[in-house]
């Protein structure tokens, strides 16, 4: 009896001695794409605050409205000839990689500062294209 005793013992003991394997939660494919998502999305907002920043009228001085360039021509890569409006005076100056000159003074306005494309959005230079095509 004795010997009954202890097998069923260490049985049972044995029986409950054996590891149980859980399963440990990895990485599926919703954690993935989540992340991805969210990298995505990271990145996304990364461009668009750097366009936002280089469009932005802060950068490079601001928009005071004292000086104006009127009209730009590049003459090479680096080159330029600007007629800018200082003053209610009108200038042409030209400019390098390494230097801007005044060229000429005008006594008179050369030309009347128009409506910029700029300022006029997309939507007003689409529409000033079609108007031009039809013609």
């Amino acid at each position: 009896m004795l010997r009954e005793f202890l097998n069923s013992s260490s049985l049972t003991v044995a029986a409950d001695a054996t590891p149980t394997l859980t399963s440990t939660p990895g990485i599926g494919g919703g954690d993935v794409l989540g992340v991805g998502i969210s990298m995505f999305i990271v990145v996304a907002v990364i461009i668009v605050l750097g366009w936002l920043y280089s469009r932005s009228r802060i950068v490079g001085g601001g928009a005071s409205g004292v000086i104006n360039v009127i009209a730009s021509r590049a003459l090479g890569p680096k080159e330029r000839l600007l007629v800018v409006e200082v003053a209610d005076q009108q200038l042409l100056v030209g400019m390098t990689a390494t230097a801007v000159q005044t060229l000429h003074v005008f006594e008179k306005p050369v030309c009347v500062a128009e409506e910029s494309d700029k300022s006029i959005g997309f939507a007003g230079r689409l529409h000033k294209a079609l108007q031009d095509i039809s013609k």
